[in-house]
């Protein structure tokens, strides 16, 4: 199917949508939000999937979570204005520190759904996690970036809690649907564990997919990811 990508000149994105142009009102909106170190290129593969599938795409550039939150939000809102998207059915999908961001942005722009692929939930426990690899590993690395812009969560336990999506469950809006891969090194599948059961408790309607031999970023996943992501809105009555 023919995907048509736009530069959005208002905020730093891409949309994607299929024809006709403009397409015919009522469509659902979806936020896609890369990794960090990333860009709308790299999840080029989710937005035309999404796309493909009847929804208009916006996908935003931004570099860390404080920038990546506003973006969201301003983001959430430039598809909720456009004339030929249904506002009820707008919602928000990112891979790891997106969908950090995209559940903190939930709980300041009401969303219909988020979709969270194997995001921090926890950030006080993925430091320690994390800092236990060796020294010149990718995960302790990032345990350091970590220490350098918070220190450490014992020295800092306020600014750890205020990073951290599980701090906000109460306030998470809309559907929840979370993805995780079983093998992944950089995230442990316990984040999303923990946060899928502080949704249950708190009576939301959440969902957990654990992928099968799916490691950081899923890759080479994308296909389970995209049709979890549809069914899970399928079911919903987001897209048909």
């Amino acid at each position: 199917m023919n995907v048509i990508k736009a530069r959005v000149h208002d905020i730093p994105a891409y949309m994607y949508y299929t024809p006709p142009v403009p397409p015919e009102k009522g469509r659902p909106g979806i936020v896609v939000l890369h990794a960090f170190n990333q860009k709308p290129e790299d999840v080029e593969r989710y937005s035309k999937g999404f796309a493909a599938r009847g929804m208009i795409v916006l996908a935003p550039r931004y570099t860390d979570a404080g920038d990546g939150i506003a973006t969201a939000i301003r983001a959430l809102r430039r598809l909720k204005s456009i004339s030929w998207v249904d506002s009820e059915t707008v919602g928000l999908f990112g891979v790891s520190l997106g969908g950090t961001v995209g559940l903190l942005a939930s709980t300041q722009e009401r969303a219909r759904f988020v979709v969270d692929i194997a995001g921090w939930v926890d950030l006080a426990d993925l430091y320690v996690f994390l800092s236990r690899f060796p020294k010149g590993s990718p995960q302790k690395d990032v345990a350091d970036l970590f220490k350098s812009a918070l220190g450490e969560p014992d020295e800092n336990r306020e600014l750890y809690s205020l990073a951290s999506p599980i701090t906000y469950a109460d306030w998470i809006t809309g559907s929840v649907l979370i993805i995780h891969g079983s093998k992944d090194e950089m995230v442990p599948l316990s984040q999303s564990e923990r946060l899928y059961r502080k949704l249950k408790e708190l009576g939301r309607d959440v969902e957990l997919v654990v992928i099968e031999d799916g490691g950081y970023l899923l890759v080479d996943k994308e296909e389970n990811v995209i049709n979890s992501t549809c069914n899970f809105l399928i079911r919903r009555g987001i897209i048909a």
